[in-house]
């Protein structure tokens, strides 16, 4: 074989080899089907679809593809009520990264329909699974959590300011440390109304609970 020929293909070889993903992905979707598919694929993701769990082995990251009341419920009771929910609190106990992507339109129909004790249960339980780790996402903020941890602009998950002497945590509070911090550390009675918490989820601040 040619010298040139030979070292075309292996230039192929390379150029193909960088372009291979980075990164394997499994989505856990009921319809078999992921609206971001394609854009991770772009970003060098390689990304397996199904409703059934998987082998923890196999992929670095586990999302979630519709966020249901259901879903949280059983996250934050540590329920194992099917194969999918118990695959990821054992996603969650060992260690992995969890995503979910929330229809916030849904939520807030929520909002609109239910009781407000009954919504506020459903908060406390979302911060309760957040706290066990699961990164709640909506679709506007998505694609840019993994551009921004592509270039390494992601807070780092250790940065957390403690909150456990406030019986009560403020706007105000949130955005004195919102630039510098990625979760905040409260105790299991504090109270932080639903505006606040709107202003915590739309930055992406993980509580954490602290008895």
């Amino acid at each position: 074989m040619d010298d040139l020929v030979l070292k075309k293909i292996v230039l192929e070889v390379i150029n193909q080899l960088n372009k291979t993903c980075i990164d394997s992905v499994f989505v856990l979707s009921d319809n078999n089907s992921f609206c971001f598919k394609n854009e991770l694929e772009n970003m060098g993701y390689k990304v397996d679809i199904s409703n059934n769990a998987c082998d923890f082995n196999n992929h670095c990251m586990f999302i979630i593809d519709d966020l249901s009341a259901e879903i949280i419920s059983s996250i934050s009771n540590l329920l194992y009520k099917d194969s999918n929910t118990s695959f990821i609190i054992n996603a969650l106990l060992s260690g992995k990264k969890v995503l979910a992507l929330k229809d916030n339109d849904k939520f807030d129909n929520y909002k609109k329909t239910a009781s407000n004790q009954l919504f506020s249960k459903l908060l406390e339980l979302e911060n309760t699974a957040k706290s066990y780790g699961l990164i709640i996402l909506d679709s506007k903020s998505f694609l840019s959590y993994f551009s921004k941890n592509s270039n390494n602009e992601i807070k780092s998950s250790s940065a957390s300011f403690d909150f456990t002497d406030k019986k009560v945590v403020t706007k105000s509070d949130i955005m004195d440390i919102v630039k510098d911090y990625s979760s905040i550390i409260v105790r299991n009675n504090v109270i932080i109304t639903p505006l606040v918490m709107d202003y915590i989820k739309e930055n992406k601040i993980n509580i954490i609970y602290n008895e």
